[in-house]
């Protein structure tokens, strides 16, 4: 089945690359010396333009991580062919933006970045397997390549979006925004998912450490949790000089003669866990601290985590009781423009990924948009439970089957398409319980 599939995909893809050679050859043969240079450029953004749209009309082919696990499932053929069709998808996204923010010039250089990493990339599409080892590590430098050039774009693409809000946008022109921005960011998580599984194979079907490339077979769910509690911890201290201490408890509901502390474990990404959970604990943490200042309080009140297993799910509840939200906040904390922090200076140094010290996410609001995003990736969710004068209660779900744990991925489309271009004001539906939705 697996081989099938690996010659469907490269049968489908070829026609376009064969078309982009065709055209540039015929041009170029019929033009004259003194115009070769020039009809050659323009042949090839013809063709690259071409190729896009072919590939932005191919969905995507989602995998699980019970296949991401298998060293015969992200390989060479199935990157070459699955990541121009993710990056042609969010090109032509990008294309459709309101003009607001495509001005912006961090906005621009964002489209044009894709745009040179789909021609970077899908120049391996055409390649005959087995491919040489030239090939191959041709291959992983241009996935290098694509991170770094990319390893900025969520807080380039969020200093675009504060400037364009600055000038002042429609409601309409907002709501296409942050529709959008779910996108890119779900497409970005995944395209960097397979480029960091596929790099971290290579040479090896396990590391030292237990785990498979990024993945981990027996991820350790309070592990991780705590982890990221003592990360969270030193930004508390450093803003607070203090912070709260942590609770944990581990229950296997679907034994019930299982100790109370059993252990709780799954197939994830632990970077991806981490990411999920120092987010949220950071925000409970300053919800805790400035209750316990306000209050006057000696100590500050613990959070406490569940960890629980069922049949079908992993659900991490972490609850606080930092004085929760009023509902009228609670609605807003997934808007990518929206913090409940002082407001955050755009940095005039230039940024280095999200760890980067000059990055300005906390008080951007982009903290619980993307752990959400994170927790959608592999079939999970993350939720959020207020009371406001009391706490917060935030449960994370994870798939328990790995096999499940299939990624949620945006598809180009008539849907996509009309909601892109569509920024008039529509009322609010108050029957329209969906949630967030990627189609």
């Amino acid at each position: 089945m697996a081989s099938l599939l690996k010659l469907s995909l490269l049968a489908r893809r070829l026609a376009p690359l064969t078309t982009w050679t065709r055209l540039v050859t015929t041009t170029t043969a019929t033009a004259t010396p003194s115009t070769a240079s020039t009809a050659t450029s323009h042949a090839t953004k013809d063709a690259k333009k071409e190729l896009l749209a072919k590939f932005g009309n191919l969905t995507p082919q989602p995998i699980s991580i019970a296949e991401l696990l298998r060293a015969d499932r992200a390989t060479f053929a199935y990157l070459s062919s699955e990541i121009p069709i993710r990056l042609a998808n969010m090109v032509l996204e990008l294309e459709l933006l309101p003009e607001q923010l495509l001005r912006q010039g961090n906005c621009a250089a964002i489209l044009k970045d894709y745009v040179t990493s789909f021609g970077e990339v899908v120049a391996f599409e055409a390649l005959e397997e087995p491919v040489t080892a030239e090939q191959l590590q041709s291959f992983c430098d241009t996935l290098v390549s694509l991170r770094r050039r990319h390893l900025d774009t969520v807080p380039h693409m969020a200093e675009a979006v504060v400037r364009m809000n600055q000038e002042g946008v429609t409601a309409g022109v907002a709501s296409s925004v942050a529709y959008f921005l779910d996108r890119l960011y779900a497409n970005r998580i995944s395209i960097h998912m397979l480029m960091s599984q596929f790099m971290a194979m290579q040479g090896q079907d396990r590391a030292v450490t237990g785990l498979v490339g990024v993945l981990d077979p027996q991820c350790n769910i309070e592990e991780v949790a705590r982890e990221a509690y003592a990360t969270a911890a030193l930004l508390c201290d450093q803003e607070f000089m203090d912070h709260p201490h942590l609770v944990v408890t581990n229950q296997d509901v679907t034994d019930p003669a299982a100790p109370w502390d059993t252990a709780v474990t799954a197939a994830y990404v632990p970077a991806h866990l981490h990411h999920i959970f120092f987010e949220v604990f950071k925000n409970s943490m300053r919800a805790s601290c400035e209750l316990a200042e306000a209050r006057g309080l000696l100590e500050v009140p613990p959070v406490r985590v569940g960890i629980y297993r069922s049949a079908d799910d992993i659900t991490v509840k972490i609850s606080d009781r930092g004085g929760g939200m009023p509902r009228r906040v609670q609605r807003r904390i997934f808007d990518y423009s929206y913090t409940t922090a002082a407001d955050a200076e755009i940095p005039d140094a230039e940024p280095a990924g999200l760890q980067g010290d000059a990055v300005p996410m906390h008080g951007l609001g982009y903290g619980l948009p993307l752990s959400s995003l994170y927790a959608r990736y592999f079939n999970g969710d993350l939720r959020v439970a207020s009371v406001h004068g009391m706490g917060t209660d935030t449960s994370v779900y994870l798939s328990n089957l790995s096999s499940k744990a299939e990624e949620g991925l945006p598809v180009f489309g008539d849907v996509s398409r009309r909601r892109l271009t569509s920024t008039a004001k529509v009322a609010q539906d108050w029957t329209d319980m969906s949630g967030h939705s990627y189609d």
